[in-house]
């Protein structure tokens, strides 16, 4: 995201009064590997670059790759944390954090980073990760049991009005939690979650979704057969990517998938161990351990009717 002129002119005074061209210099590298001011500014190398020349070209670098937000992340951290033993106090970094707000973002004190304010927007990355960057996410897997016999038994009109259904259902117990739809193909779809208790809410979505849809069943379905719906949620590191295929490779989302197609009946929810463990005693007391053929341990919760 860009910011306005305004927002990074103030950043640029904030550097300029705050911190030595070295300190500017180590944070810019910090997000741009291989970061070289003299080359970005022009100046010979045998001449020290004023602060305030050098603050310019470095807030104009972080906003013409749409990293500012990012920028200010480290700003707020070595006022908070401290670099290299020392902490920083930043000139205008309360007016530059409420910049930042203006521009549709908030902090996240968890993750420490801004990201966007879904009330205004959402976005597939929540306005904060970059490309090939590596995250640990938890993973929520949905698949529509028996997709290609309901596809063939009934009319066209009929399934896209009944998915349309299933993924409002989704869509509501996901984007209430945060959640971003990353892949959704007709017969299910991948969601994430990175920020906050990123595996507790993917697992209480996945719940919602099954009690919804089992009252979608019984009250509202278009249908003569009842849809029925597969969900795993499984957390690991991923490399943030657009790119669907190069999703597919990921590790933890195949391990997702598996754990989905293999092992989870229909309308049930399966856990990896990585992400029960994590839920508090209440929780996963409504989850029973599954004996698995590959050896892991995996947690099962079920809704069904007659």
């Amino acid at each position: 995201m860009k910011v306005k002129a305004k927002l990074e002119n103030l950043a640029v005074r904030a550097l300029a009064e705050s911190m030595t061209v070295d300190v500017m210099t180590v944070l810019a590298k910090k997000l741009i590997d291989g970061y070289d001011l003299y080359d970005r500014t022009g100046f010979p190398e045998n001449i020290p670059i004023p602060n305030l020349d050098a603050a310019r070209q470095i807030l104009k670098d972080m906003n013409g790759l749409e990293i500012f937000p990012h920028f200010v992340n480290l700003l707020i951290k070595i006022q908070s944390e401290g670099l290299m033993g020392r902490k920083y106090k930043v000139s205008y970094l309360h007016e530059i954090i409420e910049g930042i707000t203006e521009h549709g973002l908030i902090y996240d004190n968890i993750n420490k980073i801004f990201v966007e304010n879904p009330t205004m927007r959402r976005t597939r990355n929540w306005g904060a990760l970059r490309k090939s960057k590596e995250y640990i996410f938890a993973f929520l897997r949905l698949d529509i049991v028996k997709n290609s016999e309901l596809v063939r038994k009934y009319s066209a009109e009929l399934i896209q009005k009944t998915y349309t259904d299933l993924k409002d259902i989704v869509d509501i117990a996901i984007e209430r939690r945060n959640g971003r739809v990353w892949s959704w193909e007709g017969d299910g779809g991948l969601i994430a979650f990175y920020f906050s208790y990123k595996k507790l809410l993917a697992v209480v979505s996945a719940m919602e979704i099954i009690h919804e849809l089992f009252l979608y069943n019984r009250l509202f379905r278009k249908l003569n057969d009842p849809i029925a719906v597969r969900l795993a949620v499984h957390s690991g590191s991923c490399e943030y990517t657009e790119n669907e295929e190069e999703l597919k490779k990921n590790d933890t989302v195949k391990k997702v998938v598996m754990i989905e197609s293999k092992h989870t009946r229909p309308n049930t929810i399966t856990l990896s161990h990585t992400v029960y463990e994590s839920l508090d005693s209440v929780l996963a007391d409504q989850f029973t351990q599954l004996k698995a053929g590959d050896g892991r341990r995996y947690y099962s919760y079920a809704l069904e009717w007659d």
